[in-house]
């Protein structure tokens, strides 16, 4: 599978992202979603202590899930503070008139930005 695979991402306002949990057992959160460039971004709004982030920060292997598709994604941290300031700034303006975007344009959520790769 390609990176133009998640694309379609960009588009919807919410994505679930799954998880295993260390028991095995499996979860979901939901979670909004940016494309900066050709990539994928999810960002934690309880940044590193975020539960589906330390598991995902653990196995990186997950799927997102939107009304109609569903994708195995492997979860990539995040560090490069060009890269994280451009993300900052798609999800200020693709969630502009939310008021529940200001936690995720400040830390910690910054500290906690994963890409999304097709798996």
């Amino acid at each position: 599978m390609t990176a133009d695979a998640l694309h379609h991402l960009a588009d919807v306002e919410e994505i679930r992202i799954g998880f295993r949990r260390p028991d095995g057992s499996s979860g979901s959160t939901p979670i909004w979603v940016v494309q900066v460039g050709d990539d994928i971004y999810v960002r934690s709004v309880r940044g590193p202590k975020g539960g589906w982030y330390r598991r995902l920060r653990a196995n990186p292997d997950g799927e997102v899930r939107d009304s109609e598709h569903r994708h195995l994604v492997r979860a990539e941290a995040v560090t490069d503070a060009g890269m994280l300031a451009e993300v900052t700034g798609a999800y200020a303006t693709k969630y502009a008139g939310s008021p529940f975007v200001r936690p995720l344009l400040g830390e910690p959520s910054v500290g906690a930005t994963l890409r999304l790769d097709p798996a």
